[in-house]
């Protein structure tokens, strides 16, 4: 199948382009840079080339060009967006930036997407439509009540692709994804801080009694999960991660463990409420057959080796 991705330079993105090259698809990369993807790390280099194409949806010249490019494709997977380095609060400028990548970005990739009658759209969406959901098990059927803009540019993707799918008769996906780690990742939150902490040699810090809840999913599952949107008739919206409970603290001490760094994390005041956050991913399970596959130590022991080798 011939399969177009946006965003294919992302962390998210280099995976889907490998996992999907390799397992036969005609890969068309869509990026601003226009660049190949790098093979992630790891991974043997990839004996098939790859087609790469230049392309900026913030700008409305992007929808001819990307309507060209899927012409003839069975699918669009659109990771393209723009997140600022902390989500929890942005400026006026940040806000422009999120609505004109993540909001009319999106609108262009669909309006391509009609003009080229693709069958089929798998959108990257966020645990952070959400909001404040409180502690339970968090199903796709919980209310959506974004506390970020971030989270609400992601929100309004979703509703976006529902309205494609309703007007276009196509089949959508959403992938509501928590934060993904591995290597290449490169956001400043707890897990990669952990683990560039005792990279240098040092224990991490947790704000609070570390019991805040968090869930975790790495890059490579991410990308088999928009393999398995390709591959099944499912339709609608989906959570996925691990499908396991992470405290802050389990995260601090498994990466002392997989650093080999002695001691316990350092323990500093709280400066953010407690937040819990917890997403079932039987839905995914049962109708994409997705089952995580990257065990928490053990990706993080893949990042932490990443890291180790100059993390780029």
């Amino acid at each position: 199948m011939k399969v177009v991705i946006t965003g294919a330079t992302g962390h998210v993105g280099r995976y889907a382009v490998d996992t999907l090259s390799r397992a036969g698809h005609h890969v068309v990369a869509i990026s601003r840079s226009g660049g190949s993807p790098a093979v992630p790390f790891g991974r043997p280099a990839r004996s098939s080339a790859l087609e790469a194409l230049s392309l900026d949806l913030a700008r409305e010249s992007s929808v001819a060009a990307l309507a060209g490019a899927l012409t003839g494709a069975g699918a669009l997977v659109h990771l393209a967006a723009w997140h600022p380095e902390q989500t929890a609060s942005t400026s006026r400028a940040e806000r422009r930036q999120l609505l004109e990548v993540n909001v009319h970005g999106t609108l262009r990739a669909l309006e391509a997407a009609r003009q080229s009658r693709v069958p089929l759209v798998v959108y990257a969406s966020s645990f952070e439509v959400y909001g404040d959901a409180g502690s339970g098990f968090i199903t796709e059927a919980a209310r959506v009540e974004p506390i970020t803009d971030y989270g609400a540019t992601k929100l309004a993707g979703e509703d976006h692709l529902l309205a494609f799918a309703y007007e276009e008769r196509a089949r959508v996906v959403a992938l509501r994804m928590p934060a993904i780690y591995g290597p290449g990742e490169k956001t400043p939150r707890a897990l990669p801080n952990f683990l560039k902490a005792v990279a240098r040699g040092e224990r991490p810090s947790i704000h609070g009694d570390g019991e805040d809840l968090r869930d975790q999913l790495h890059a490579t599952d991410a990308a088999r999960a928009i393999g398995l949107a390709l591959e099944r008739p499912a339709h609608g919206i989906f959570n996925l991660a691990d499908g396991e409970r992470h405290s802050i603290e389990q995260l601090a001490r498994l990466a002392l463990e997989v650093g080999e760094v002695a001691g316990e994390p350092e323990r500093r005041e709280r400066v953010k409420p407690r937040r819990d956050f917890h997403m079932s991913i039987d839905k995914a399970r049962r109708e994409l057959g997705f089952a995580p596959s990257v065990d928490l130590r053990a990706g993080m022991a893949e990042q932490l080796a990443w890291l180790s080798h100059g993390g780029s």
